[in-house]
């Protein structure tokens, strides 16, 4: 069983620990906040009121042996890159950090920190990309350019054959029909497209809309 310290408990460390808890892994939840700390008392195995910017307090609770730590801290730059700083010097082979901005981002990973989440960032590049191409379900950034996304086919393209489509840097890795529980993976050329189809759709992300634009316009 993997071992996880969750530190920082808002609303971003609360879920996270929720989430592992659920999965059965087992959970240090961490807050120097003791209400934050006790309403995690029940979703997690061990809840403890401690400052993370102390090493000597993460050596007490041998935060060292865990196997992955989450670090969520607000908005404090300071707090966040030391307990960070101090999580990667005690050995914790993986360290996740919520960064709160592009330069922060880059201090992170220049201190050893293995990943670094921006939520809020990242949902709103991902609400905005599908807001803005038409019957786009989803969107899954991969790099800075690529993407996948899932388009539901229209008249335009319904009776077509994959292989038809002019679409050099887009593959169509999956598609989902109505009738089917399962998608069709890595389809053939001469596969048909159906209305309503849902075709899950991997390339980058200028091609994903210039596609969208001449294939799924309704």
């Amino acid at each position: 069983m993997k071992r996880f310290a969750v530190i920082g408990l808002g609303s971003f460390g609360r879920n996270v620990v929720q989430t592992l808890y659920d999965q059965g892994a087992e959970v240090i939840a961490l807050d120097i906040d003791e209400d934050a700390v006790q309403a995690c008392a029940e979703i997690s195995h061990h809840a403890v009121v401690a400052d993370a910017t102390d090493i000597s307090a993460l050596e007490g609770l041998a935060i060292g042996d865990v196997d992955v730590a989450i670090v969520s801290l607000g908005e404090r730059m300071d707090r966040i890159t030391l307990t960070s700083l101090h999580l990667k010097e005690l050995g914790v082979p993986f360290v996740a950090t919520k960064g709160i901005s592009d330069h922060h981002q880059k201090i992170l990973y220049a201190i050893g920190v293995d990943e670094v989440i921006q939520p809020e960032k990242e949902a709103a590049v991902r609400l905005g990309t599908r807001l803005s191409l038409d019957r786009v379900h989803d969107v899954l950034p991969l790099l800075s350019n690529y993407g996948v996304v899932a388009v539901t086919a229209t008249e335009q393209i319904a009776g077509r054959e994959i292989g038809s489509l002019e679409s050099k840097n887009i593959q169509v890795v999956a598609i989902q029909r109505k009738n089917q529980t399962n998608p069709t993976l890595v389809p053939k050329e001469t596969e048909i497209i159906n209305k309503e189809d849902m075709l899950i759709l991997l390339g980058i992300n200028a091609e994903i809309s210039e596609f969208t634009d001449l294939y799924c316009k309704d």
